[in-house]
Protein backbone atom coordinates (compact mmCIF):
# COMPACT_ATOMS: atom_id res chain seq x y z
CA UNK A 1 0.00 0.00 0.00
CA UNK A 2 1.20 3.67 -0.81
CA UNK A 3 1.18 5.58 2.50
CA UNK A 4 0.23 9.13 1.88
CA UNK A 5 2.69 11.53 2.06
CA UNK A 6 2.40 15.69 2.30
CA UNK A 7 4.92 16.64 -0.31
CA UNK A 8 4.91 20.72 0.44
CA UNK A 9 2.46 20.76 2.39
CA UNK A 10 3.64 19.77 5.90
CA UNK A 11 -0.06 19.85 7.81
CA UNK A 12 -2.09 17.34 6.20
CA UNK A 13 -2.33 14.18 7.90
CA UNK A 14 -4.26 11.14 7.31
CA UNK A 15 -5.05 8.36 9.71
CA UNK A 16 -5.38 5.78 7.11
CA UNK A 17 -3.12 4.52 4.30
CA UNK A 18 -4.06 4.39 0.30
CA UNK A 19 -4.89 1.40 -2.11
CA UNK A 20 -4.28 2.51 -5.66
CA UNK A 21 -6.51 0.93 -7.94
CA UNK A 22 -4.73 -0.20 -11.47
CA UNK A 23 -5.07 2.72 -14.31
CA UNK A 24 -7.04 1.73 -16.97
CA UNK A 25 -5.60 0.02 -20.33
CA UNK A 26 -6.19 1.60 -23.57
CA UNK A 27 -9.18 -0.96 -24.58
CA UNK A 28 -10.69 -1.58 -21.11
CA UNK A 29 -13.34 -4.22 -20.17
CA UNK A 30 -16.09 -2.45 -17.97
CA UNK A 31 -18.20 -4.91 -15.92
CA UNK A 32 -21.70 -3.33 -15.18
CA UNK A 33 -23.89 -4.40 -12.56
CA UNK A 34 -26.99 -2.97 -10.50
CA UNK A 35 -26.30 -2.82 -7.03
CA UNK A 36 -29.18 -0.53 -5.90
CA UNK A 37 -32.29 0.01 -7.67
CA UNK A 38 -33.68 -1.58 -10.78
CA UNK A 39 -33.32 0.01 -14.56
CA UNK A 40 -36.48 2.01 -14.97
CA UNK A 41 -35.86 3.28 -18.33
CA UNK A 42 -35.73 0.88 -21.31
CA UNK A 43 -33.70 0.52 -23.61
CA UNK A 44 -31.34 2.71 -21.71
CA UNK A 45 -28.42 0.21 -20.79
CA UNK A 46 -28.54 -0.66 -24.00
CA UNK A 47 -27.46 2.50 -25.32
CA UNK A 48 -24.43 2.76 -23.08
CA UNK A 49 -22.95 -0.49 -24.07
CA UNK A 50 -23.27 0.60 -28.11
CA UNK A 51 -21.60 3.87 -26.43
CA UNK A 52 -18.60 1.99 -24.56
CA UNK A 53 -18.37 -0.47 -27.52
CA UNK A 54 -17.76 2.71 -30.26
CA UNK A 55 -15.20 4.01 -28.16
CA UNK A 56 -12.93 0.99 -27.64
CA UNK A 57 -14.17 -0.43 -24.62
CA UNK A 58 -15.88 -3.91 -24.17
CA UNK A 59 -18.62 -4.58 -22.14
CA UNK A 60 -19.91 -7.21 -19.66
CA UNK A 61 -23.19 -6.73 -17.34
CA UNK A 62 -23.89 -9.10 -14.82
CA UNK A 63 -26.23 -11.77 -14.25
CA UNK A 64 -29.51 -9.66 -12.79
CA UNK A 65 -28.13 -6.01 -14.17
CA UNK A 66 -31.55 -6.31 -15.65
CA UNK A 67 -33.49 -7.85 -12.90
CA UNK A 68 -36.22 -6.38 -10.99
CA UNK A 69 -37.03 -7.85 -7.22
CA UNK A 70 -39.26 -5.20 -5.25
CA UNK A 71 -37.31 -1.84 -5.26
CA UNK A 72 -33.85 -3.73 -6.34
CA UNK A 73 -32.50 -5.16 -9.67
CA UNK A 74 -32.36 -8.44 -7.48
CA UNK A 75 -32.47 -10.11 -3.87
CA UNK A 76 -29.64 -8.98 -2.06
CA UNK A 77 -27.85 -12.40 -2.72
CA UNK A 78 -27.93 -11.69 -6.15
CA UNK A 79 -27.01 -7.93 -6.00
CA UNK A 80 -23.87 -9.33 -4.14
CA UNK A 81 -23.06 -12.54 -6.68
CA UNK A 82 -23.11 -9.88 -8.99
CA UNK A 83 -20.63 -7.53 -7.82
CA UNK A 84 -18.50 -10.04 -6.62
CA UNK A 85 -18.43 -12.09 -10.03
CA UNK A 86 -17.13 -8.82 -12.02
CA UNK A 87 -14.60 -8.44 -8.92
CA UNK A 88 -13.09 -11.65 -9.43
CA UNK A 89 -13.50 -12.01 -13.22
CA UNK A 90 -9.72 -11.27 -13.95
CA UNK A 91 -10.98 -10.38 -17.61
CA UNK A 92 -12.89 -7.02 -16.03
CA UNK A 93 -10.68 -3.91 -15.62
CA UNK A 94 -13.34 -1.47 -14.02
CA UNK A 95 -16.68 -1.76 -12.60
CA UNK A 96 -19.72 0.91 -13.23
CA UNK A 97 -22.62 1.05 -11.87
CA UNK A 98 -25.81 0.70 -13.88
CA UNK A 99 -28.01 3.03 -11.53
CA UNK A 100 -27.88 4.16 -8.00
CA UNK A 101 -31.52 4.74 -6.41
CA UNK A 102 -31.43 2.67 -2.78
CA UNK A 103 -30.15 -0.37 -1.85
CA UNK A 104 -25.73 -0.76 -0.98
CA UNK A 105 -26.89 0.09 2.35
CA UNK A 106 -28.26 -3.41 2.71
CA UNK A 107 -24.95 -5.12 1.54
CA UNK A 108 -22.34 -3.44 3.41
CA UNK A 109 -22.07 -6.09 5.90
CA UNK A 110 -21.58 -8.83 3.59
CA UNK A 111 -19.21 -7.25 0.94
CA UNK A 112 -15.99 -9.22 0.53
CA UNK A 113 -13.39 -5.99 1.13
CA UNK A 114 -10.58 -8.45 0.55
CA UNK A 115 -11.34 -9.35 -1.81
CA UNK A 116 -11.80 -5.17 -3.31
CA UNK A 117 -8.48 -4.57 -2.25
CA UNK A 118 -6.86 -7.35 -3.79
CA UNK A 119 -8.59 -6.86 -7.20
CA UNK A 120 -7.91 -3.35 -6.97
CA UNK A 121 -10.32 -2.41 -10.08
CA UNK A 122 -12.00 0.95 -9.98
CA UNK A 123 -15.36 1.00 -8.98
CA UNK A 124 -17.10 4.12 -10.90
CA UNK A 125 -20.82 5.33 -10.09
CA UNK A 126 -22.42 8.24 -7.76
CA UNK A 127 -25.37 8.55 -5.78
CA UNK A 128 -26.40 5.45 -4.24
CA UNK A 129 -23.21 4.35 -4.47
CA UNK A 130 -21.71 7.01 -2.31
CA UNK A 131 -22.29 4.12 0.34
CA UNK A 132 -20.34 1.79 -1.24
CA UNK A 133 -17.52 4.58 -2.10
CA UNK A 134 -17.11 5.17 1.53
CA UNK A 135 -17.35 2.00 2.90
CA UNK A 136 -14.42 0.38 0.73
CA UNK A 137 -12.20 3.60 1.98
CA UNK A 138 -12.98 2.76 5.60
CA UNK A 139 -11.94 -0.94 4.94
CA UNK A 140 -9.71 -1.11 2.58
CA UNK A 141 -8.02 2.36 1.94
CA UNK A 142 -8.51 1.68 -1.90
CA UNK A 143 -9.52 5.09 -4.03
CA UNK A 144 -12.73 4.30 -5.79
CA UNK A 145 -14.36 6.87 -8.48
CA UNK A 146 -17.65 9.22 -8.05
CA UNK A 147 -18.71 9.61 -11.51
CA UNK A 148 -21.05 8.82 -14.43
CA UNK A 149 -22.98 5.73 -14.26
CA UNK A 150 -24.57 3.68 -17.28
CA UNK A 151 -27.82 4.48 -17.50
CA UNK A 152 -28.43 8.05 -16.32
CA UNK A 153 -24.86 9.26 -17.87
CA UNK A 154 -24.09 7.09 -21.15
CA UNK A 155 -27.83 5.84 -22.05
CA UNK A 156 -28.97 8.79 -23.99
CA UNK A 157 -28.11 10.81 -26.98
CA UNK A 158 -27.25 13.82 -25.14
CA UNK A 159 -24.18 12.72 -23.17
CA UNK A 160 -21.88 15.61 -21.41
CA UNK A 161 -18.67 16.44 -23.17
CA UNK A 162 -17.52 15.97 -19.89
CA UNK A 163 -17.76 12.35 -19.53
CA UNK A 164 -15.37 11.69 -22.68
CA UNK A 165 -13.04 14.95 -21.32
CA UNK A 166 -12.91 13.83 -18.08
CA UNK A 167 -13.92 10.35 -17.16
CA UNK A 168 -11.01 8.08 -19.17
CA UNK A 169 -8.32 10.88 -19.26
CA UNK A 170 -8.53 10.50 -15.16
CA UNK A 171 -9.16 6.75 -15.15
CA UNK A 172 -5.70 6.41 -17.97
CA UNK A 173 -3.46 8.52 -16.65
CA UNK A 174 -1.47 9.12 -13.40
CA UNK A 175 -2.24 13.22 -12.97
CA UNK A 176 -5.41 14.93 -14.17
CA UNK A 177 -6.36 18.18 -13.40
CA UNK A 178 -10.60 19.50 -13.86
CA UNK A 179 -11.55 22.73 -16.18
CA UNK A 180 -11.79 25.82 -14.44
CA UNK A 181 -14.61 25.91 -12.20
CA UNK A 182 -16.25 29.49 -11.77
CA UNK A 183 -17.02 31.08 -8.57
CA UNK A 184 -20.16 32.88 -8.57
CA UNK A 185 -19.78 36.45 -7.91
CA UNK A 186 -20.87 36.73 -4.45
CA UNK A 187 -17.95 34.21 -3.42
CA UNK A 188 -15.06 35.91 -5.76
CA UNK A 189 -15.70 39.47 -5.12
CA UNK A 190 -15.34 41.60 -1.80
CA UNK A 191 -14.88 40.68 1.25
CA UNK A 192 -16.14 37.11 0.54
CA UNK A 193 -13.35 36.85 -2.26
CA UNK A 194 -10.31 38.55 -0.20
CA UNK A 195 -10.97 35.94 2.54
CA UNK A 196 -10.92 32.85 0.35
CA UNK A 197 -8.18 34.37 -1.53
CA UNK A 198 -6.13 34.06 2.10
CA UNK A 199 -7.37 30.54 3.12
CA UNK A 200 -6.42 29.09 0.00
CA UNK A 201 -2.90 30.49 -0.61
CA UNK A 202 -0.98 28.86 -2.96
CA UNK A 203 -3.17 26.00 -2.92
CA UNK A 204 -4.06 23.54 0.35
CA UNK A 205 -3.95 19.87 -0.22
CA UNK A 206 -5.66 16.82 0.98
CA UNK A 207 -7.67 13.14 0.85
CA UNK A 208 -10.35 14.12 -1.49
CA UNK A 209 -13.47 12.37 -0.08
CA UNK A 210 -17.87 12.50 0.01
CA UNK A 211 -20.19 12.63 -2.22
CA UNK A 212 -24.40 12.68 -1.84
CA UNK A 213 -25.28 14.30 1.46
CA UNK A 214 -27.90 11.89 2.60
CA UNK A 215 -25.84 8.92 2.47
CA UNK A 216 -22.75 10.50 3.90
CA UNK A 217 -24.78 11.73 7.01
CA UNK A 218 -25.84 8.21 6.75
CA UNK A 219 -22.78 6.36 7.36
CA UNK A 220 -21.60 8.41 10.58
CA UNK A 221 -21.03 6.13 13.48
CA UNK A 222 -20.65 3.08 11.08
CA UNK A 223 -17.88 1.31 10.34
CA UNK A 224 -18.44 2.10 7.04
CA UNK A 225 -17.43 5.52 7.66
CA UNK A 226 -13.63 6.74 6.88
CA UNK A 227 -11.86 8.99 9.22
CA UNK A 228 -9.78 10.84 7.24
CA UNK A 229 -7.76 14.08 8.85
CA UNK A 230 -7.14 17.39 6.49
CA UNK A 231 -9.44 16.09 3.90
CA UNK A 232 -11.54 17.96 1.43
CA UNK A 233 -15.05 16.98 1.43
CA UNK A 234 -17.38 17.16 -1.45
CA UNK A 235 -21.41 17.11 -1.18
CA UNK A 236 -24.29 16.92 -3.24
CA UNK A 237 -28.14 16.51 -3.27
CA UNK A 238 -31.12 15.71 -4.79
CA UNK A 239 -35.04 16.11 -3.99
CA UNK A 240 -34.68 17.37 -0.39
CA UNK A 241 -36.01 20.13 1.15
CA UNK A 242 -33.62 22.87 2.44
CA UNK A 243 -34.22 22.21 6.19
CA UNK A 244 -33.53 18.30 5.23
CA UNK A 245 -30.20 19.42 4.05
CA UNK A 246 -29.76 21.32 6.91
CA UNK A 247 -30.35 18.70 9.15
CA UNK A 248 -27.71 16.00 7.27
CA UNK A 249 -25.33 18.53 7.53
CA UNK A 250 -25.41 19.44 11.33
CA UNK A 251 -25.59 15.37 11.76
CA UNK A 252 -21.63 16.19 10.33
CA UNK A 253 -21.33 19.08 12.38
CA UNK A 254 -22.06 17.42 15.86
CA UNK A 255 -19.92 14.37 14.63
CA UNK A 256 -17.22 16.56 14.38
CA UNK A 257 -16.54 15.69 10.69
CA UNK A 258 -15.94 19.63 9.92
CA UNK A 259 -13.02 19.46 12.18
CA UNK A 260 -10.71 17.22 10.35
CA UNK A 261 -11.58 18.84 6.96
CA UNK A 262 -9.90 21.90 5.08
CA UNK A 263 -12.51 23.00 2.59
CA UNK A 264 -15.59 21.97 1.48
CA UNK A 265 -16.69 21.54 -2.25
CA UNK A 266 -20.45 22.52 -3.01
CA UNK A 267 -22.03 20.47 -5.60
CA UNK A 268 -25.17 20.45 -7.59
CA UNK A 269 -28.34 20.51 -5.05
CA UNK A 270 -31.11 20.55 -7.62
CA UNK A 271 -34.51 20.08 -6.90
CA UNK A 272 -33.58 21.08 -3.56
CA UNK A 273 -36.07 23.95 -2.67
CA UNK A 274 -38.73 24.22 -0.39
CA UNK A 275 -42.33 23.01 -1.19
CA UNK A 276 -45.79 23.89 -0.60
CA UNK A 277 -45.82 21.37 2.50
CA UNK A 278 -42.75 23.41 3.90
CA UNK A 279 -43.80 25.27 7.20
CA UNK A 280 -42.11 28.68 5.67
CA UNK A 281 -39.98 29.17 2.74
CA UNK A 282 -36.72 28.27 4.54
CA UNK A 283 -33.89 27.92 0.92
CA UNK A 284 -31.04 26.61 0.18
CA UNK A 285 -29.64 29.97 0.49
CA UNK A 286 -30.27 30.35 4.09
CA UNK A 287 -28.80 26.41 4.75
CA UNK A 288 -25.58 27.25 3.36
CA UNK A 289 -25.46 30.92 5.04
CA UNK A 290 -26.03 28.85 8.47
CA UNK A 291 -23.38 26.53 7.57
CA UNK A 292 -20.71 28.95 6.80
CA UNK A 293 -21.73 30.70 10.18
CA UNK A 294 -21.21 27.39 12.02
CA UNK A 295 -18.38 26.21 9.89
CA UNK A 296 -15.10 28.76 9.45
CA UNK A 297 -13.61 26.78 6.28
CA UNK A 298 -13.63 27.64 3.06
CA UNK A 299 -16.85 26.53 0.97
CA UNK A 300 -16.57 26.48 -2.95
CA UNK A 301 -19.73 26.13 -4.86
CA UNK A 302 -20.54 25.18 -8.13
CA UNK A 303 -18.70 21.79 -8.62
CA UNK A 304 -19.76 20.37 -11.12
CA UNK A 305 -20.84 17.13 -10.01
CA UNK A 306 -24.58 15.44 -8.46
CA UNK A 307 -27.58 14.14 -9.78
CA UNK A 308 -26.49 16.72 -13.14
CA UNK A 309 -25.74 16.03 -16.89
CA UNK A 310 -22.52 17.34 -16.57
CA UNK A 311 -20.29 16.09 -13.60
CA UNK A 312 -16.79 15.30 -13.28
CA UNK A 313 -15.02 12.33 -12.21
CA UNK A 314 -14.09 12.25 -8.80
CA UNK A 315 -11.35 10.28 -7.37
CA UNK A 316 -12.53 9.48 -3.73
CA UNK A 317 -9.34 8.61 -1.52
CA UNK A 318 -7.59 10.23 -3.72
CA UNK A 319 -4.80 13.76 -3.25
CA UNK A 320 -6.33 16.11 -4.43
CA UNK A 321 -4.76 19.86 -5.03
CA UNK A 322 -7.07 23.13 -4.79
CA UNK A 323 -5.79 26.29 -6.52
CA UNK A 324 -7.33 29.55 -7.18
CA UNK A 325 -5.72 30.34 -10.74
CA UNK A 326 -7.59 33.87 -10.92
CA UNK A 327 -10.21 35.30 -9.09
CA UNK A 328 -13.34 34.18 -11.13
CA UNK A 329 -12.08 30.10 -10.74
CA UNK A 330 -11.02 26.93 -8.98
CA UNK A 331 -9.40 24.39 -10.30
CA UNK A 332 -8.88 21.01 -8.80
CA UNK A 333 -5.43 19.00 -9.53
CA UNK A 334 -5.67 15.00 -9.11
CA UNK A 335 -2.78 12.45 -8.09
CA UNK A 336 -2.50 9.43 -6.07
CA UNK A 337 -5.28 8.09 -7.63
CA UNK A 338 -4.13 5.08 -9.75
CA UNK A 339 -1.46 2.83 -10.26
CA UNK A 340 0.09 1.71 -13.86
CA UNK A 341 -0.49 -1.53 -14.74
Amino acid sequence: MLAMTSGAFHDIVSVMEIRLPRLLPSHPTLGICAPSGFLNEPGALEMATLYFTEHGCKVIESPHVHGHHEYFSGTDEERLDDFHGLLRDPGVDAIMAARGGYGLSRLLDRLDYDAVAAARKPLIGFSDITALHLAVLARTGLVTFAGPMAAPDFGHPHRSTLHKEHLLPLLTHAEHRSPLIRLPHAASHGEPGERLRQRIGEGIEGILWGGNLSLVAHLVGTPYFPQIDGGILFLEEVNEEPYIIERYLLQLFHAGVFRSVRAILWGQFNRCEPTHASAAPYTLDRVVAYLQQRVDLPLLPNLPFGHVRDKLTLPVGGRVRLTLPDEQHYQLEFSHYGEVR
